[in-house]
């Protein structure tokens, strides 16, 4: 028929066996016949071509020692259960799992097992993949609704990995795929993206100073660290977590003008498409880094420069990475600096509105860069995002922008510039009489 997809083509290995992808599948699937005996079709259940010609012999020779034994060849039926299927699947996202998984992370397929575990639970155990249909697929979606973009995309994957698996083991026809695009589910709404003013975040930095004194053995020495950590966030617009955390001394550099920055190696851009990401620091950020030297390197800082202190540790310290402790590689900032917003909040001193997080940080770096008119590709290069995510999510505050300022209030920037006070006091008042007479005249 028009618009048919054209068959996977046979690779011959010799008369009446060969072997071909599986239609909708990367797994290999044999094709083998012998005389006076029917054609058997079924899957090598591997997607490495050497792999699957192998098996594909074993399989001939073997289907050969029992014609010979006088035995009928049977194309094999499997009567898997759903969750076989899924067990199946499990353990080979585990297997790929195992052989990349870096110390004290997620492996790559962690939520994807999470999910597969997750469906597993939610269906019957007698259940067939054949009976995994439309319905069956909706309920899932529903009961689990809303989804985070994240969410859909692994679970859509897993489904799909599900149905791929049943129609290469001959389990269910090609119709009985659900199009999982077109069951309609409900999303979360995006968070708030609250952050820290200038007044703020000193307020939090002049809290976890004090906290030090209270602070015992390693402790003190942490609650240090987790102050320069959070300020180092605050003024650079890097990502908490492995991102900050990744970077070493000799990730640093200086550019030709004498400017600190850094190439982000870790993290969520680690693997940048088009270049390593560098990021540039202010001053404030690179107070920060130095500030860290003193505490972890005092003896080398002695009667050193800033510039001569890094360029030190850069040579000397390479492999160290900034921001671990003297007792930890992955220090417990997140806990931290939870603390000290909580306990401000309680005080009384920030916003108990206000959701504010470690990662709040980046959010503040990014709203003051556009505060103050920095272009919108800049800040994205320098903080490992896009202009269209940036637009998308802090769009609220071009309004706070002197541009956005200078032509939203007109009016209040002409009397400021063009009026003497005593006048700019009087129209103001005047229009204070002006709105109070309508006032009374509606009442």
């Amino acid at each position: 028929m028009k618009g048919d997809k054209p068959k996977c083509e046979y690779h011959r290995l010799r008369e009446g066996l060969a072997i071909r992808k599986v239609p909708q599948s990367k797994n290999y699937g044999i094709y083998l016949k012998l005389p006076e005996q029917k054609a058997l079709q079924f899957s090598l259940k591997t997607s490495d071509y050497d792999e699957a010609v192998e098996k594909a012999w074993e399989e001939f020779t073997y289907a050969k020692a029992l014609v010979r034994n006088g035995e009928m060849l049977r194309q094999p039926k499997q009567r898997l259960t759903l969750h076989q299927i899924i067990d199946e699947l499990i353990n080979e996202h585990e297997l790929v799992q195992n052989k990349t998984k870096e110390e004290k992370r997620d492996g790559k397929h962690a939520t994807h097992i999470r999910l597969f575990k997750k469906i597993k639970e939610y269906y019957n155990v007698s259940l067939k993949p054949s009976g995994l249909d439309n319905p069956k697929v909706r309920d899932y979606f529903q009961a689990n609704q809303p989804f985070s973009n994240t969410q859909l995309v692994a679970t859509r994957y897993c489904f799909t990995q599900i149905f791929d698996r049943s129609f290469e083991k001959k389990l269910i026809k090609k119709d009985q795929i659900v199009e999982l695009n077109k069951i309609k589910v409900e999303k979360q709404k995006q968070n708030r993206r609250d952050h820290f003013t200038y007044i703020e975040f000193a307020k939090v930095a002049m809290h976890g100073l004090k906290q030090i004194k209270y602070a015992h053995g390693k402790g003190k020495h942490t609650q240090k660290m987790a102050v320069f950590y959070s300020s180092f966030l605050f003024y650079s617009g890097v990502r908490a977590g492995f991102e900050a955390l990744g970077i070493k001394w000799s990730d640093l550099g200086y550019t030709s003008y004498g400017d600190l920055y850094c190439v982000i190696k870790d993290g969520k851009t680690k693997n940048y498409t088009k270049k390593n990401r560098n990021v540039i620091f202010d001053m404030l950020a690179e107070d920060c880094i130095d500030q860290v030297a003193n505490v972890k390197y005092p003896h080398i800082t002695n009667g050193k420069t800033k510039r001569e202190v890094i360029d030190y540790l850069i040579i000397n310290k390479p492999n160290d990475t900034i921001f671990s402790t003297k007792h930890s590689l992955t220090p417990i900032y997140p806990k931290i600096f939870k603390k000290w917003i909580s306990d401000l909040k309680e005080q009384g001193v920030l916003s108990s509105s206000k959701d504010l997080t470690l990662y709040s940080l980046r959010h503040s770096y990014i709203t003051r860069s556009i505060e103050e008119e920095v272009p919108l590709p800049l800040i994205a290069e320098n903080a490992g995002t896009s202009v269209s995510m940036i637009e998308k999510h802090y769009s609220h505050i071009t309004v706070m922008t002197n541009e956005a300022r200078k032509a939203l209030l007109r009016d209040k920037i002409m009397l400021e510039t063009e009026v003497p006070i005593e006048e700019q006091k009087k129209r103001r008042n005047d229009i204070s009489h002006l709105i109070e007479h309508v006032s009374d005249k509606l009442d």
